[in-house]
């Protein structure tokens, strides 16, 4: 269940057999169905997961309503960043949108890890870069650009997502109300 995971990690920096034992021993394989809570704010974040099948959504509540901040599916990490890398209650809930299954790590397993192998150091860097170059390029387009072109982006990004993702969702995470995407959707087609 751990090879697509083992293959990713593979892919961006060739891995000891010693580190993929590894990785397979601290891996917990946890499920959730639709609609699950997987983390929730107020919460030290423990674990880092990494998504073997499902999707999520990642928000937080203001003035009582849910405003999504991500959507995360198959080969994407999931965690509260700030809550994870601070060691501080998260602000931020994950829920599953469908069934899904985690592989998750400890921190102090993954800190291990990056003190053991010197490889496994690269490929966290490398995906923390990754995740830092898309996380700008998504600000910029969330925030700078118009209604329809932040639909654009979120269609050519994310296009299986507009089937998993209920549309209220999507629209708070674009940072719409559910009408102007209703409308922006309907001059689209």
């Amino acid at each position: 269940m751990l090879e697509p995971l083992i293959t990713f990690c593979n892919n961006i920096c060739p891995m000891s057999e010693k580190l993929i034992e590894d990785i397979q021993h601290y891996a917990s394989l946890r499920t959730y169905k639709k609609d699950q809570m997987i983390l929730k704010e107020g919460v030290v974040a423990n674990y880092t997961s990494w998504i073997l099948k499902g999707a999520v959504r990642s928000y937080y509540l203001k003035d009582g309503e849910e405003i999504t901040t991500k959507f995360l599916q198959e080969g994407s990490h999931i965690t509260s960043i700030y809550s994870y890398y601070s060691r501080r209650p998260g602000i931020e809930n994950v829920i599953a949108l469908e069934d899904v299954t985690l592989a998750c790590f400890h921190y102090d397993q993954m800190q291990l890890m990056y003190k053991t192998y010197p490889e496994f150091n690269v490929i966290g860097r490398i995906v923390t870069e990754k995740y830092l170059y898309f996380l700008e390029i998504e600000l910029f387009n969330l925030r700078k650009t118009k209604a329809e072109e932040r639909y654009r982006f979120f269609v050519k990004h994310f296009p299986q997502l507009l089937q998993r993702a209920p549309l209220k969702h999507i629209a708070t995470y674009l940072g719409m109300n559910l009408e102007t995407l209703s409308r922006i959707r309907s001059n689209k087609k």
